[in-house]
């Protein structure tokens, strides 16, 4: 799902403030704004929808990540670029989106826009191993043979991004479970994934069996998107309000595994 805000309100900016978040894998009838029967309330949502523009004929570009998000980001279908319909696992890439492709950033940035990224990047990126050899591969091998002092290419600051916070892939699902500011992980992963800590439900069963770093909650990944998202928004206000923003926030949920966060559980069947 796509959701776009546009409030002239957070700033003194002529050009309106842009948060646009893309949610994973949440259907069409999931929020109540669209569905009255959806199974989970969606106060927040159906908020947004009644005092702004809801959508009833909209497209996706692909019916997974990798591809979607690319389109997302440079307005050009995924399949008119080489490997345009793979899904990137671990430290998979190179990025899809070619040196000096505009992107949905750097058009804002030209128009003046502060701009940051927040969650999942998955559109592909270039770690190197210690020889300075670049790691296009998913798996565990792959991801064992990063050089986490190197800096991470291709990644949103290279694609008109200012800052970012997030993960290369799918963060609870694809390998590398590691948080990247900027263009470098800080807190490298260095122990292997215990599935057995983790929540025993139907939906919990979607982690390959990677590597974790120590600061990595699996459970609370999207609560410290949150944190991420809200501290941009914050320090923009008191540091540049006369400049408008644009905030990327993809989050983890709905895509598998299903891990509610501790403020969450038992809130919905």
């Amino acid at each position: 799902m796509l959701a776009v805000s546009a409030s002239p309100r957070l700033t003194f900016s002529a050009q309106p403030n842009v948060l646009l978040i893309l949610a994973d894998d949440l259907g069409y009838g999931d929020v109540r704004c669209y569905n009255a029967g959806s199974k989970v309330a969606t106060p927040n949502i159906d908020k947004l929808a009644s005092e702004g523009m809801r959508f009833t004929d909209a497209h996706s570009p692909a019916t997974v990540c990798t591809p979607t998000r690319y389109s997302v980001m440079t307005g050009q279908m995924a399949f008119r670029v080489p490997n345009g319909g793979t899904v990137f696992t671990g430290a998979g890439g190179p990025s899809l989106i070619a040196p000096g492709r505009l992107t949905l950033p750097a058009m804002l940035k030209q128009k003046g826009y502060s701009t940051a990224a927040v969650g999942k990047w998955h559109v592909g990126l270039t770690f190197r191993d210690s020889d300075g050899k670049p790691i296009h591969e998913g798996g565990l091998e792959a991801i064992r043979r990063i050089d986490f002092s190197r800096r991470i290419e291709g990644g949103p600051l290279d694609h008109g991004f200012d800052r970012f916070f997030g993960t290369a892939c799918c963060p609870t699902t694809d390998w590398l479970y590691a948080f990247i500011e900027g263009d470098r992980i800080p807190t490298a992963p260095k122990q292997s994934l215990d599935r057995s800590t983790l929540p025993k439900h139907a939906y919990a069963n979607d982690c390959r069996g990677g590597l974790i770093a120590p600061d990595f909650d699996m459970q609370e990944v999207d609560m410290r998107f949150l944190k991420q998202s809200r501290e941009f928004i914050a320090e923009h206000a008191r540091n540049s309000p006369q400049k408008p923003f644009f905030l990327y926030h993809a989050t983890q949920a709905v895509h598998l595994p299903s891990f509610a966060g501790k403020d969450f559980r038992g809130k919905s069947p």
